[in-house]
């Protein structure tokens, strides 16, 4: 499908699927742009340095009983501001005010405290759904308690412990909102950071300090005023015109004639990519999802979908100073394609002198590491379940099951019921009619036998947690389930399909009708911000704590500055800042949502929703104004707003001309914007 440049000038930032339709998928929209930004705001390739996302410093640390660290961290969710189009301001949410959050770094076996505080607003300053919170962190066999957990819920002024044991290998995670119902949004909004797990193969074997570079790569589309648009085309996914490269758009990073590995990970909540070298030269990929491979492959290039973490390695001491090496997209079927999305990044190749110290700085490694899960083999499998992943009208189901079915059931439904330690194969037939599916197991890692009965792609020859399920695809995984008891979720990784509602659970070694003491709800609840509570399973009380180095460092950023990264012991190179120049808003005393918007043109009207106000309650009202994009905003309508703190407007037949976007400001000070329906 190809759209003329008017019509993407007439589309633009209510998305080019959104004003086009999408009753069947795409196999390709290639269009101008989405965003609205006058041309003075648009960013421009490569004119920003890759900003690199400051390393955090635990509150303290403990030695425990095994004499391993115990390391005990603090981050705030908060509302920010982001510098990311010239210009302009866009609002965010962030961990501790960055977009990406900052990253984690920790040894195997030293066990951490995450304090995750929720300093958020009540509800979301755009979209108006309210802002509870759960962390995720992706790649870990966490208890449950700890997993984050759809419902597993923190609200404004509360603070959730989290537990992450780290005693899996070396691997690229990243924590991020899992929310019910809106995870889509508030990881668009910045709720997403890297972790990292090193071990002692990992740190021999692959470069390591600032020659280890985090890519959190994302898109986004954004309104005239520099806020970000969002359309999930009637929850098919939302595919933005402007790539972001750890908060920068389309950056720049100089490089020394050496190898560098790059840990990528793909944090856009629809997009896919299919990433290959300016040059063609390949990559050596060493890391999946799970860690070390156990022999680097060479690749000319690779999809990747949504949460998919590979780790690369670049030797660009094959270039000449002045050389300019791009990270590009080749993109895949079922996205939408603009002008520039088909550019990530750059590398400028400088004549500095060479640090070659460390490993692999120099000589490709090819043999790696093994790993429980790769010396698997199908014969151990006690079991084959098959699921198939479709669409049923505007619900996305795994295996039949949606996560509406599972909170009715009380939390008990579940797909699948191994026990515990139990070896099982699963295979996922995508029946969806053309769309793909990037799917995440919680808790395990797995082993891709095949796709479509033929060998699993060359990158993908590593531990995996997520599987792209492409277009008419059927993927077998292999997969040992441990080591905690309990309950966890299985869902797309598209995550507008994941909150409409591609979720399901399965259970491990127990029976969902029996009494969990590792129930993900109820096991650990939120306790207020500041308040000390016992940590289970954590450091003893007549632990010692150690003064570090560590203990007396900060992340956190403040209105005015941002964090430098950590630097190597020794290391006195430049580096560059987190993208986001945060400030904290104002409190949020009035709330307004919009909780119905659909506009049949030549037939009716309606708009429905909340304007509720903590403080002694008055007669107001809601004035409705068109903002359709492309358009000036012109006011269509009042609501009075009821005692209960509702409203409601309609009319027939309404406006001449097709509203696709509202604005409802309150006259209590709040103001809300919401897609329209047009069917």
């Amino acid at each position: 499908m190809s759209v003329s440049r008017r019509q993407a000038l007439q589309i633009g930032g209510v998305g080019v699927i959104g004003a086009l339709g999408l009753a069947v998928p795409l196999s390709s929209v290639d269009a101008k742009s989405a965003s609205q930004l006058d041309a003075r705001n648009m960013p421009k390739l490569y004119q920003r340095t890759l900003p690199i996302p400051p390393v955090l410093a635990p509150k303290s640390t403990t030695v425990g009983a095994d004499g391993k660290k115990v390391h005990l961290y603090q981050i705030e969710q908060t509302a920010c501001m982001g510098n990311i189009v010239p210009g302009l301001s866009t609002p965010l949410l962030g961990y501790n005010g960055l977009v990406p959050g900052p990253t984690i770094k920790v040894n195997q076996g030293e066990r951490i405290t995450l304090e995750m505080d929720n300093i958020l607003p009540l509800f979301h300053p755009q979209w108006g759904y309210r802002l509870d919170t759960s962390t995720h962190l992706h790649g870990s066999a966490s208890l449950p308690q700890y997993d984050g957990y759809a419902n597993d819920l923190t609200g404004r002024g509360l603070c959730k412990d989290y537990e992450y044991p780290n005693h899996q290998p070396a691997r690229t995670l990243w924590y991020h909102d899992h929310a019910v119902h809106n995870t889509a949004q508030s990881v668009y909004s910045g709720l997403a950071g890297q972790y990292h797990l090193h071990d002692e193969a990992e740190r021999n074997l692959l470069p390591q300090g600032k020659f280890d570079v985090p890519l959190t790569i994302s898109d986004a589309m954004f309104a005239r005023n520099g806020s970000l648009g969002y359309n999930d085309n009637t929850h098919s996914g939302l595919w933005g015109d402007i790539i972001l490269v750890n908060g920068a758009p389309w950056p720049v990073m100089k490089v020394q004639r050496r190898i560098y590995r790059f840990r990528i990970l793909n944090a856009s909540i629809s997009r896919s990519y299919r990433f290959q070298l300016s040059t063609g030269d390949p990559v050596t990929m060493v890391g999946t999802d799970g860690g070390l491979m156990p022999s680097a492959q060479q690749v000319t290039s690779w999809r990747q979908a949504g949460a998919e973490r590979y780790e690369i390695l670049i030797d660009f001491s094959k270039y000449p100073v002045g050389k300019r090496v791009e990270l590009r997209n080749l993109s895949n079927k079922n996205n939408v394609d603009y002008d520039y999305t088909g550019r990530i990044m750059a590398f400028d190749v400088t004549g500095d002198p060479v640090d070659t110290s460390g490993p692999a700085a120099k000589v490709m490694p090819t043999l790696l590491t093994g790993s429980h899960v790769m010396n698997l083999t199908p014969s151990q499998s006690v079991k084959t379940r098959r699921m198939r992943l479709k669409r049923d009208g505007d619900i996305w189901t795994i295996g039949g099951m949606t996560w509406d079915e599972v909170m009715k059931s009380g939390y008990k439904k579940v797909l699948a019921d191994p026990d515990l330690n139990d070896i099982e194969i699963w295979e996922f037939e995508n029946s969806s009619g053309g769309w793909f599916h990037p799917l995440h197991i919680h808790l395990v890692d797995f082993k891709v036998l095949s796709r479509n009965g033929r060998p699993p792609f060359p990158y993908e020859q590593g531990p995996k947690d997520v599987v792209y399920v492409g277009e008419g695809e059927t993927v077998r995984l292999l997969m040992q389930f441990g080591p905690h008891r309990g309950r966890y979720m299985i869902h797309c990784h598209n995550l507008p399909h994941e909150d409409h509602d591609m979720m399901g659970q399965f259970s491990v070694g127990y029976d969902p009708n029996d009494a969990d003491p590792n129930d993900p709800i109820e096991a650990v609840k939120p306790h207020p911000i500041g308040e000390v509570v016992p940590v289970p399973g954590g450091a003893a009380a007549d632990e010692e704590e150690t003064p570090t180095s560590e203990t007396t460092a900060t992340a956190e950023a403040t209105a005015t500055q941002t964090a430098q990264p950590t630097q190597p012991s020794g290391s006195s190179a430049a580096t560059e800042t987190a993208a986001p120049v945060t400030t904290q808003p104002a409190d949020q005393k009035d709330v307004v949502t919009i909780t119905t918007a659909r506009h049949r043109l030549n037939k009716d009207i309606t708009f429905a929703g909340t304007s509720r106000y903590s403080g002694t309650a008055t007669s107001a009202n809601v004035v409705l104004y068109d903002v359709t994009p492309g358009r000036t905003a012109t006011r269509i309508g009042t609501a009075s707003i009821n005692s209960l703190g509702n409203w409601t407007w309609t009319t027939k037949p309404g406006p001449s001309r097709q509203v696709t976007m509202v604005r409802a400001d309150s006259s209590r000070g709040g103001t809300a914007t919401a897609s329209v329906r047009t069917d």
